[in-house]
């Protein structure tokens, strides 16, 4: 039987932010060797807010004055109490995602509810973030092949690439239902900078402040969508190089399945516009866009599988804690302490046959993708390994070289690095790392941590002997 607490989340974007209250199911788990585990077993969301229009002073500094009005407004509507809140999650996404708007937050949060993960998603981990919510990460655990999740919003389309439970690749287009506004004149106010070179290659206007007419606009997105799409099906038509965020530096594999979420993901299952009165309401081509999208996926051939979550997708329930210790033997030095919401990276080495090249290729990669994620924070993340339980001499030699050059190539300024082990090698896998490694870095090794990929952690004080205490803090999606 699991205990029940409440949680939180919030997910703040560009465009809107959105509050869910969560009921989580802790279960303890645990043996007379081992020190108590928690899990989450269970999980039911008991309130969601209206969708909100994100209060900001400028195009992108958070309103805080704003922003606590309406999770004041919504904790009194939900029915709980700040001192009710044992755990949460808040995500800034898009153009809000910067380091004083999460400051800002964490600080006002600090003093009034329980703990939290506070994650700043630029596209990719908004990406990855989506698919996760939206059930295409569970799906990929389910077929052989690779889904693709799609998150439009109001400016971009986040997609996140996952195959046997893990995103393998994430790209952005330019596409959302705000690229393009229009009044109740039924005149164009604003497209986006963004989307000129794909309207002009296009052969489309790209003038504001004229007459636009019901069909004009349908083919705009009509021809968007099938820009985007036929990328999605490896056959890119109609400049849709143009639409992306920045250049694909690899090849797309096939996909077997695709998800859409987020705003217009939502709006797929509504009413099709069939006049302008109707695209006007809300401003933008958002209707236009999401109904012309449903008929192309499906003119496509493209397998499309619904969503469990769209507009709120990118962050459904909350964080729980589950609070430990490290293992009895690390390298860690006390003034580096404590460290909070440290994300994890995680990389399986292999426990039989150390191989040098296939283990560099396999951190190469963990460290590129790392770095579109991670690269404003230090230390920007920790990384994990699983599956070593013994090192020989010149095996931690060869790990240790491989680590910190590859570390040291994607982050040169980065003045810390951290490394989680499961297996008990933190203390010399420590004490080689502080060899190899240069005099503005410093070093920090623990051991004996269960973790998961995408889980944050916390690092915190010596206890007894060695050993200090730790929370590791998983995101809860449905």
């Amino acid at each position: 039987m699991g205990n029940w607490i409440t949680s939180i989340g919030l997910d703040i974007g560009t465009s809107t932010t959105k509050f869910i209250v969560s009921h989580l199911s802790i279960a303890e788990q645990g043996s007379p060797f081992h020190l108590p585990t928690s899990q989450i077993i269970d999980r039911t969301v008991v309130y969601e807010s209206s969708i909100y229009t994100t209060p900001l002073t400028s195009n992108q500094d958070i309103d805080m004055t704003s922003l606590a009005i309406i999770l004041s407004n919504e904790y009194e509507q939900s029915g709980i109490h700040f001192k009710d809140v044992k755990a949460g999650a808040v995500i800034i996404t898009g153009e809000t995602a910067r380091k004083e708007n999460a400051e800002k937050i964490t600080n006002y949060l600090a003093d009034r509810a329980g703990n939290f993960v506070v994650a700043t998603a630029g596209a990719d981990l908004e990406g990855i973030l989506a698919g996760k919510g939206s059930g295409a990460k569970d799906r990929s655990e389910e077929i052989e092949g690779i889904v693709a999740n799609v998150d439009i919003g109001g400016g971009t389309a986040n997609v996140a690439l996952f195959e046997a439970g893990r995103a393998i690749q994430t790209f952005t287009f330019h596409v959302g239902g705000r690229l393009i506004r229009i009044n109740d004149q039924e005149e164009v106010v604003y497209i986006s900078e963004y989307l000129r070179p794909w309207l002009e290659a296009n052969l489309f206007s790209t003038q504001t402040d004229r007459g636009i007419t019901f069909n004009e606009l349908k083919e705009i997105c009509t021809r968007m969508n099938q820009s985007m799409i036929s990328f999605l099906t490896g056959e890119p038509k109609y400049h849709a190089n143009l639409l992306l965020l920045e250049p694909m530096d690899q090849t797309l594999p096939p996909i077997k399945e695709v998800i859409f979420s987020g705003g217009v993901g939502h709006m797929m299952a509504g009413n099709e516009p069939i006049q302008m009165s109707e695209v006007t309401t809300f401003g933008d081509i958002g209707p236009l866009l999401a109904s012309t999208l449903l008929k192309v996926s499906k003119w496509s051939g493209l397998n499309i599988s619904e969503a469990k979550e769209t507009t709120r997708a990118t962050v459904i329930g909350a964080g729980m804690q589950n609070t430990e210790l490290s293992g009895a033997t690390i390298f860690v030095h006390e003034d580096l302490l404590p460290i909070k919401n440290l994300p994890i990276v995680r990389i399986m080495v292999d426990t039989l046959d150390f191989e040098t090249i296939a283990f560099a290729n396999q951190l190469n990669e963990v460290m590129t993708q790392a770095k579109k994620l991670y690269e404003v924070q230090d230390p920007p993340f920790a990384l994990g390994l699983l599956g070593r339980e013994y090192c020989s001499y010149q095996t931690m030699k060869t790990m240790t070289n491989t680590i910190y050059q590859l570390f040291h190539r994607h982050f040169p300024n980065a003045t810390c690095l951290v490394v989680i082990c499961e297996s008990d090698i933190g203390k010399a896998l420590g004490q080689s790392l502080k060899k190899t490694s240069h005099e503005g870095i410093q070093i920090i090794c623990i051991d004996q941590v269960d973790f998961l990929h995408g889980d944050y952690i916390d690092l915190g004080l010596r206890t007894a002997g060695e050993a200090i205490s730790l929370s590791v803090k998983t995101l809860a999606f449905g």
